[in-house]
């Protein structure tokens, strides 16, 4: 059932919710006839079997929540690849169909709307991430919450949270961010700097993502997790990919990932764990799997 309310209890809950796979590099793989560059989102409406068949290969695999495939499906980014849509139509879209995969397998799987920062998100300059179009278009759809995830830093977190308030003051927000191979935000500060001002947005909660893949989140997600008691998530990428044979391989194993994320589990008391471009349903399959063997997370 859409927009049950039961995202919060699962975030309070001492058992780790487990993220489904890469969408764009999940569809880019299953399609490959897409156009180079061409804008994912516009597949909701145009190829709609493919987003569910995406999803309910995550599901199979054991994911607990399923991620819109939404991150760039704002009106500037529609616009800039001629899409005949408008942000609202493409978002509902994806949030029926991540419900419409759950219902085929039966399956209580949560839903999590996905903002991603898209361009101009400098002070002063309305960013691609606060569309109120897609905000509103993943609401009626029925997310269980929005997650904005990739932030560059916390200035984008600010202004992408007003955004979803004014459309919806008490629907779950995520914030997850992405780093620099250093392991910093690429606007700038640091982890309690993010820390605070995710309390001060009042954000259900805050998180890692993508970036270089899971050994260099090592030092900022510890230093998150001294900063923030609320719940954390963290879902890397498989590395840094490399073109063979005219297609992308991703140097982590579905193995190694789910090494690394029931580590983190236990280490920093995840409570969404998973992974970003490039993990498939092998790598969400690997990780069930070491999250069943691990027994699950000690609270903060």
């Amino acid at each position: 059932m859409p927009g049950t309310g039961s995202l919060r209890p699962r975030l309070a809950s001492s058992a780790p919710l487990l993220l489904d796979g890469g969408t764009g590099t999940g569809l880019s793989a299953r399609l490959t006839e897409l156009r180079p560059g061409g804008n994912l989102a516009r597949l909701n409406l145009e190829n709609p079997e493919a987003v569910v068949g995406l999803h309910e290969d995550h599901l199979r695999a054991g994911a607990d929540v399923l991620r819109t495939n939404s991150f760039c499906a704002s009106s500037q980014e529609l616009g800039a690849d001629d899409a005949p849509y408008t942000a609202e139509q493409v978002s509902r879209a994806a949030a029926e169909l991540a419900r419409a995969a759950a219902r085929r397998l039966d399956a209580a799987a949560l839903c999590l709307g996905v903002i991603g920062p898209g361009a101009g998100t400098s002070e002063g300059v309305q960013p691609a991430g606060g569309d109120p179009g897609r905000i509103r278009g993943l609401l009626a759809g029925g997310v269980d919450g929005i997650l904005a995830e990739t932030l560059p830093g916390v200035r984008a977190a600010r202004l992408i949270a007003s955004a979803v308030r004014e459309v919806t003051p008490s629907t779950p927000l995520l914030l997850s961010f992405s780093l620099t191979p250093e392991g910093r935000l690429p606007e700038g500060g640091s982890m309690e700097e993010l820390a605070r001002v995710a309390s001060e947005l009042e954000a259900d909660l805050v998180g890692l993502n993508c970036a270089f893949g899971p050994e260099p989140m090592d030092p900022p997600l510890t230093a998150l997790r001294a900063a923030w008691r609320g719940p954390l998530g963290a879902w890397p990428n498989a590395g840094l990919p490399t073109l063979v044979n005219r297609e992308w391989e991703w140097p982590v194993s579905p193995d190694a990932m789910a090494s690394w994320c029931a580590r983190a589990v236990r280490a920093q008391a995840l409570q969404i764990v998973g992974g970003c471009c490039g993990t498939t349903a092998g790598h969400v399959a690997a990780i069930a799997h070491a999250l069943r063997s691990s027994g699950g997370a000690p609270r903060p």
